[in-house]
């Protein structure tokens, strides 16, 4: 328990008060970046409990969204309730401790990625997508994981008229080569990461760096 603290927040949804884990500051510490910069860490990955699930309304979210229905109408906030009533029941005990189990941070992740396309918010749809697809890699189950990260490459496709920041255009980007490199096509990766560099040339963002790595590589 000594890398962790316990902070309190209020769910955006229901409005219910709870507690939850965070991985103390000085217990975060990087130890390397895979290829496509996800962070293996030597102690608690942070990562893991910074989405948190509501324990009265299931409503899952990053701790750090918690203004994310701030501007949500109405009849949007009515349409999670209802999903959330059947969902809730699906994702069993309801635990944001430090003991959290990898099964129940997987329905997490899957959660966060439908309540976020109902919110209309690819970025965080497609980074729950791209962290689920994570723990599929340490289970070493490939298919998995890489339809996750197709997955998450395609929605943001379909939503790419609705990406208005620079970060969700650059995981798109990326993720795109990414996933095209690991199915071995070549021409394809390199035509996606092409588009990356050439569009964000003059910033020193580290998929950009890597990107540009990555093709050097092909």
């Amino acid at each position: 328990m000594s890398d962790f603290w316990e902070d309190s927040t209020t769910c955006p949804l229901c409005g219910k008060e709870f507690y939850y884990t965070k991985v103390k500051y000085d217990s975060i510490i990087i130890n390397k970046y895979e290829d496509d910069l996800r962070p293996l860490f030597k102690g608690p990955n942070p990562q893991n409990f910074s989405i948190l699930t509501c324990p009265k309304c299931g409503f899952t979210y990053y701790s750090d969204d918690t203004d994310i229905l701030k501007n949500i109408n109405k009849e949007i906030k009515e349409e999670l309730k209802e999903y959330l009533k059947i969902a809730k029941t699906k994702l069993g005990k309801i635990d944001n401790s430090y003991e959290k189990s990898t099964e129940f941070l997987k329905k997490q992740l899957a959660l966060a990625s439908i309540l976020y396309k109902i919110i209309n918010k690819p970025g965080n749809m497609a980074k729950s997508l791209i962290r689920l697809s994570w723990i599929f890699r340490d289970e070493n189950k490939e298919k998995e994981e890489l339809k996750m990260i197709y997955a998450a490459v395609n929605q943001l496709e379909e939503n790419f008229k609705d990406l208005t920041s620079d970060e969700e255009l650059i995981m798109y980007y990326f993720f795109k080569g990414y996933l095209n490199l690991r199915l071995g096509k070549k021409n394809e990766a390199k035509e996606s990461f092409n588009k990356l560099i050439s569009r964000y040339k003059r910033t020193n963002n580290p998929y950009v760096k890597k990107a540009e790595y990555l093709k050097g590589e092909l």
